[in-house]
């Protein structure tokens, strides 16, 4: 009997979960909300230039993540990065390997959502259980399934809305914190940073500044940068308008690198709701056997890339078990 199983979220731990579910026989459907999958690891763009706007980089401790990542540099869909580091506040350097999609952080998801049918631009509204399995409602009033099991594989805020029928696991969902950040992405007709790719720690409007045209197989003309908000000042702008963020941003940038008044040739904002993990879940995954539902993130572990992964494989696996 092949059992119909479905995702909700195609970020990294979404899609982890669902190559777990595929390769062992289930079908899957996974339903995602934006109009692209990848989440915070997606790819933008300004007119026909990408830019990495949220997770700028992936680091591997677990021999799992660690193979996964050597698979996807061996088949082209990511490459070492080692920048030029100035660390303001804690100094420069890197302690581990970086690594990128390429061409941009959206492909590394790319081999996970191979034969796998994924459903965009569909906002999951509630799930109801049924009698052969879960009723996946969605915000037309449509719906699908019914489905022998879920994984729910979004930020904690809406895991937590999703998770109605089930309240002790919402309830446990209530301690983890995640933050906003507000990203911005410019290109430059002329390169203006000083000699260094990546800085951090700059100020306390400002965590995070790069060269995204340093990184392996981007485009080289001009300097295109990818600019994060300090997480205190990405909370208190939460509700502004992105193009006062703009100009608040790249004004900061320049006051503190000390560049000369340029301006940019394109300039965008865009605030991740749920970006940054401040207290995490502490459990790698939860999961009903009775129910068969459970939630799986980068939240439950941490903050990192590898927190999702580790996160939605081992979801997938507890889900294959319990069917």
């Amino acid at each position: 009997m092949t059992h119909k199983t479905a995702v909700v979220g195609a970020g990294l731990a979404g899609l982890a979960c669902a190559r777990v579910l595929r390769r062992a026989g289930c079908y899957v459907e996974v339903f995602e909300q934006n109009r692209v999958i990848a989440g915070r690891m997606g790819t933008t763009r300004l007119g026909i230039v990408p830019f990495d706007h949220g997770a700028q980089y992936l680091t591997a401790r677990s021999d799992r993540f660690k193979q996964y990542l050597d698979e996807l540099v061996a088949t082209g869909y990511a490459a070492t990065w080692s920048p030029a580091v100035a660390g303001h506040a804690n100094g420069g350097g890197q302690t581990a390997s970086w690594f990128v999609g390429t061409p941009g952080m959206s492909a590394v998801l790319r081999p996970l959502a191979e034969s796998v049918r994924i459903h965009t631009d569909r906002k999951v509204h509630t799930i109801q259980r049924v009698d052969k399995g879960w009723r996946i409602w969605f915000e037309d009033e449509s719906y699908a399934g019914p489905f022998s099991a879920v994984a729910i594989a979004v930020p904690a805020p809406e895991a937590t809305m999703l998770l109605g029928p089930l309240e002790d696991m919402a309830a446990q969902l209530a301690n983890v914190r995640m933050v906003p950040c507000w990203s911005l992405m410019l290109r430059l007709d002329e390169p203006v940073l000083p000699r260094f790719d990546v800085y951090s720690d700059m100020s306390q409007t400002i965590r995070w500044v790069t060269r995204n045209d340093s990184k392996p197989n981007r485009s080289s003309r001009g300097e295109h940068l990818v600019i994060h908000a300090a997480q205190d000042w990405s909370r208190e702008a939460a509700d502004a308008e992105p193009e006062i963020v703009a100009e608040e941003m790249w004004s900061e940038v320049c006051h503190v690198l000390s560049l000369p008044p340029v301006r940019p040739t394109q300039m965008h904002a865009h605030l991740w709701s749920h970006a940054l993990v401040e207290r995490s879940l502490g459990e790698t995954y939860l999961y009903s056997r009775d129910d068969r539902v459970g939630v799986a993130g980068d939240w439950c572990l941490g903050r990192l890339g590898e927190h999702a992964f580790e996160s939605g494989t081992l979801l997938g696996k507890a889900i294959v078990e319990s069917l």
